[in-house]
């Protein structure tokens, strides 16, 4: 979204500009020439990028699957873990970063999982996607997959394999 803003804010900029007297000179109407819109641009779009961050997603414990009732829906494990890092429900999936409860809402669209789960997760900073591994095996309930979070610059900043299981 943050490109298309950007994209249409340099097209604009540039046609404006056509309209001064030079190309490389702004006229006394204050229309700026392409060589400085360039420019600005170029120096939003560095004040605008954030350094990547990986996100770190902890396991679940029986105390948190409790507390805030993650028992249903499907649960990403990563190869080899028992216990969950995601859980996906109906209309919120659910990570656990730095100690916290951090939900993300279900993508309307979004592929569906057993018990009306969803693909696709989206949060305030971040995307959770998982992605189901193709001709690996599996069956309704429980399947070979990919949890992938993307941060808020569409940066894939997490992704491990592992297994979505899905209950009631």
């Amino acid at each position: 979204m943050m490109r298309r803003t950007m994209a249409a804010l340099a097209v604009a900029t540039f046609l404006l500009a056509g309209c001064g007297d030079s190309a490389d000179e702004p006229s006394d109407e204050g229309t700026v020439s392409p060589a400085e819109a360039a420019r600005d641009v170029a120096m939003v779009e560095r004040m605008n990028r954030v350094e990547p961050n990986p996100i770190l997603p902890q396991e679940f414990n029986a105390d948190d699957m409790a507390r805030y009732d993650l028992g249903r829906g499907c649960k990403f494990r990563i190869e080899g873990e028992s216990a969950p890092i995601f859980v996906a429900q109906r209309e919120r999936g659910y990570l656990k970063i730095d100690g916290e409860l951090q939900p993300v809402s279900a993508k309307g669209g979004s592929a569906e999982l057993p018990g009306g789960a969803h693909s696709i997760y989206i949060g305030l900073n971040s995307w959770v996607e998982l992605v189901a591994q193709a001709g690996e095996g599996g069956d309704e309930r429980s399947w070979p997959s990919r949890l992938v979070i993307h941060d808020s610059q569409e940066r894939v900043a997490y992704d491990k394999s592992g297994q979505v299981t899905c209950g009631t």
